[in-house]
């Protein structure tokens, strides 16, 4: 289950969610909002039951007779935001029939802050064609599969209005499903959902979206729902869900502590092998409404079914690192393991014995426990944490970046090619592989390349002579055969702005360290999102910062003057490690 920094990370979100009450009226035209169950709250009831949250919804309303152009733009605007109403009829009433019968709302949902602006030089009473224009400012954009991606600048949409008979209608709407960020806070969550990857392997990978919540179902139910509609298509290629196609969920029900989902026969077609992977992705993905309960599937009512609790399911955890992660550094040519009391101490093996002789080391703390390392120049090179260990070359080549590990024990660095062009290499076991790459990685200096510890997706930092920016990919493994896959830009290359290390803070949260004007900036990212909390700004740096290393719930850095020092969340406040000639914070894998 997610630790509890995750769990009330997601608590504070359904509370800032349900805290909104909304109603738009506009003159001739408008909704109201009622609570789903029992009376509404203006704060949290921090003692119900999760499982059966209320919260707000809005009932569109039919344009009323001699609505004016603006009350009929308001009326569609509130008719947009009722989840109520599925397959948004009450909205098409709006729209000339023609328009009803073009629009295509469930493409995309556009999200803004703003209001209208009628045309008033137009006179109304002999005009038969007006405009009413939405002017604002665009916030993000919401895709058929949920996936959010924040938006910036100007927003002007207009909306042409003509008479039918007497009747102001719409007639060119917007292709797309218009809401305001009060809408997107009252309607949707943010969901984590969690898939086996397509590999046999112990584990989950997270794939987040943001979905309405249908009124006649609620959280859990919509959770589940979109569970098994399937992943997003930018990590469609490298999970494989353990539900068998078809799947479909009859109800959730709590009896006692007991939570139940009750499933369509397919589930009854599970292999005994994957049935633990189903059940992880199962309690995962309901998350906080399970914690603390029991969980029981049944097969069309069938009783008794498979009962199992969500916290024998920690070793899915997609973050791999589960309590507070060992750290280490660099101190004297040698690696050092972080002792809370003393010095640190030197690792067994080549790593802690062969003073001077590597750089940039990365952990594995997964058997058998290695070190990866640049060693000699030529190339990536790996030494079990063993007495008396050597080592071994896995990848040659002489312009190497940091060596990072994933949980399956696969060592991941790029190569630079010349100014223009870079390689990506893995290797298990010794044996390296290239890996194939889109133009949007291949062209350009690969600087930095982090792989997720869930072994899912990579981040580099790409200097492609304009700039340095941020790629993200997803890793795609077929046979012998491995691939980056669905490469997209976090973060666009900016003159005022030169990115200099990136590291893995959990399995969805990147940690970006940034020079720029003022100095330098840590600041996270969220490879599904983008900025994770724009307003909250980036991580006060009180020195200058060599390299970053994180973890969930813990970031480490080198600074100025021979420094390792940690960065407290709850405090907001840098404390030293280690010192004298300390380098190279470590953190096991990513």
């Amino acid at each position: 289950m997610p630790t509890e920094r995750r769990r009330g990370a997601v608590t504070r979100r359904l509370a800032a969610f349900a805290g909104v009450v909304l109603v738009l009226a506009g003159g001739g035209a408008g909704c109201a909002t009622v609570p789903t169950s029992g009376p509404r709250l203006a704060q949290e009831d921090k003692t119900k039951d999760t499982l059966s949250e209320p919260y707000v919804r809005i009932i569109a309303e039919p344009p009323k007779q001699g609505a004016s152009p603006d009350d009929i733009v308001k009326g569609f605007q509130a008719a947009m935001a009722s989840f109520d109403d599925a397959e948004l009829r009450i909205a098409k009433q709006y729209l000339t029939q023609g328009a009803a019968q073009r629009w295509n709302p469930r493409r995309q949902t556009r999200v803004y802050e703003g209001k209208i602006e009628p045309d008033r030089t137009q006179d109304l009473e002999h005009a038969t064609r007006t405009t009413v224009t939405l002017k604002g400012t665009k916030v993000a954009t919401i895709d058929s599969e949920g996936g959010y991606t924040p938006a910036t600048g100007a927003l002007v949409e207009p909306f042409t209005l003509v008479k039918v008979g007497a009747e102001w209608r719409i007639d060119i709407p917007p292709d797309a499903r218009l809401l305001s960020s009060d809408d997107v806070r009252r309607a949707y969550r943010r969901v984590d959902l969690y898939y086996p990857p397509a590999i046999p392997a112990t584990g989950l990978v997270a794939d987040r979206v943001w979905v309405p919540i249908e009124p006649s179902r609620g959280v859990p139910e919509t959770r589940v729902r979109r569970l098994l509609a399937g992943p997003t298509s930018s990590i469609a290629s490298a999970v494989r869900s353990a539900f068998p196609a078809g799947t479909d969920l009859n109800r959730i029900t709590v009896e006692g502590d007991t939570v139940v989902v009750d499933f369509t026969s397919q589930v009854d077609t599970v292999p005994v092998d994957r049935l633990d992977a189903l059940k992880a992705q199962l309690v995962w993905t309901l998350g906080d409404l399970v914690t603390g309960r029991t969980v029981e599937i049944r097969v069309n009512g069938s009783s008794p079914g498979v009962r199992f609790r969500p916290a024998d399911y920690h070793a899915y955890d997609p973050n791999v690192l589960t309590g507070s992660p060992q750290a280490y550094y660099m101190q004297g040519g040698r690696l050092l393991q972080y002792k809370e009391k003393g010095t640190g101490t030197p690792v067994p093996g080549a790593a802690g014995e062969q003073a001077g002789k590597f750089t940039e080391p990365a952990v594995l703390t997964q058997y058998p426990v290695s070190v990866a390392a640049l060693v000699n120049g030529d190339g990536v090179y790996v030494a079990p944490m063993t007495p008396g260990s050597a080592w071994q070359r896995w990848i040659a080549g002489r312009n190497m970046s940091p060596p990072s590990w994933d949980r399956y024990g696969a060592v991941w660095s790029a190569e630079k090619v010349s100014a223009h062009e870079s390689r990506v290499w893995t290797a298990v076991a010794g044996q390296p592989r290239r890996v194939e790459i889109s133009e949007e990685l291949s062209y350009g200096r690969i600087i930095k390349l982090r792989v997720s510890r869930d072994g899912a997706r990579v981040a580099a930092i790409l200097d492609d002579g304009l700039g340095t920016s941020v790629r993200v990919g997803t890793i795609l493994r077929l046979g012998e055969q491995v691939r980056i896959d669905d490469v997209r830009t976090l973060i666009d290359s900016r003159d005022d702005q030169q990115i200099e290390d990136i590291a893995w803070q959990d399995a969805t949260d990147l940690l970006v360290l940034s020079k720029v004007k003022s100095g330098q900036e840590l600041t996270p990212w969220s490879v599904m999102e983008g900025r994770t909390d724009p307003d909250a700004g980036p991580i006060k740096l009180d020195s200058k910062i060599e390299s970053i290393a994180a973890a969930p719930d813990h970031v480490i850095a080198a600074a100025d003057e021979g420094q390792v020092i940690s960065y407290s969340t709850d405090k907001q406040a840098w404390n030293q490690l280690a010192k004298e000639g300390a380098t190279n914070p470590v953190y096991p894998l990513g």
